[in-house]
């Protein structure tokens, strides 16, 4: 019993993180209707950046906010510089290879700058108690992570509800040529979009930093994967879905790897994805024109 509810709270904090990389990358693919496959290489690359500036000694959340703004940028320059063009030209299928090659670049330098070992950042740079609840003993980051993640996915939701910034978002993903017809300055609005999804995953990569103290240049295309999957099992266009998407693989994961195989992981996550996609190809929570909870 004791392991069994150790590896549900490892599950959820592991959920957690790919509830925030997929939310990003969800809204990217509902606004704008491309898979942003340097989603992950691009929040990695900024996380290699905050491990440079742990090391030479800033504390570890202001390295994480240094690591968001550097990953809003990347992926704004991304947008404009690599699909933009593609995408004014109705090139959906070029931006996507557009954005594998971009996912590629960002990668390479990456290794170019920082290798392929594994970046090790220091014991000390978040707390990770340990508390007996009922004779289990469980560590209190995985815990903290999930109620962070919920916080940061509620703070998002209200600033699409509320903000001014967030209703042009809810705009543009209605309607993108009415949406500027309205004066809505549809670029800011993308540039937006690309940011908050960057940063939102840099903080889902701040999360896993924090639970195993390791990074390396190849986990980019592993969140991109999770996040990919989460988001069609949840619903494209379901923050909900979404983040109730991403924190269910983690559980599964984490009890495919205790009770079953390590190696079974992705085999049992994959397999999953088939069977949701034949039950409900529009994703368990739905599927609509524009964002919602």
């Amino acid at each position: 019993m004791e392991l069994l509810f150790q590896q549900l709270v490892n599950g959820l904090a592991v959920g957690s993180q790919y509830a925030l990389w997929a939310v990003g990358y969800g809204v990217v693919y509902q606004v704008l209707g491309l898979m942003h496959f340097a989603h992950g290489d691009t929040i990695v690359f900024a996380g290699l950046v905050a491990f440079t500036l742990v090391v030479a000694g800033l504390p570890f959340w202001l390295a994480v906010v240094a690591a968001a703004i550097v990953g809003a940028v990347i992926a704004i320059l991304i947008e404009k510089f690599a699909y933009a063009p593609l995408m004014a030209r109705k090139q959906t299928f070029l931006a996507f290879v557009a954005a594998l090659g971009a996912a590629y670049i960002l990668r390479n330098i990456g290794t170019a700058v920082w290798g392929v070992e594994t970046q090790v950042f220091p014991v000390d740079i978040l707390p990770d108690p340990v508390v007996a609840v009922g004779g289990v003993s469980i560590r209190l980051f995985p815990i903290v992570s999930l109620v962070i993640a919920i916080g940061v996915v509620v703070a998002f939701q209200l600033f699409l509800d509320r903000a001014r910034g967030g209703h042009a978002i809810r705009a543009v993903a209605q309607d993108r040529e009415v949406a500027s017809l309205m004066g809505i300055s549809t670029g800011r609005v993308v540039a937006l979009i690309y940011a908050l999804s960057a940063a939102i995953g840099v903080l889902g990569l701040a999360l896993y930093v924090g639970n195993t103290r390791t990074l390396t240049v190849g986990l980019g295309f592993a969140i991109t994967l999770k996040a990919f999957v989460a988001v069609v099992i949840g619903g494209m266009g379901s923050i909900r879905g979404t983040v109730a998407a991403g924190i269910a693989i983690g559980v599964l994961e984490s009890m495919v790897a205790t009770y079953i195989s390590t190696r079974a992981v992705d085999l049992v996550v994959f397999l999953v994805l088939i069977v949701a996609l034949i039950i409900r190809p529009q994703g368990f929570a739905g599927r609509s024109a524009a964002l919602r909870a």
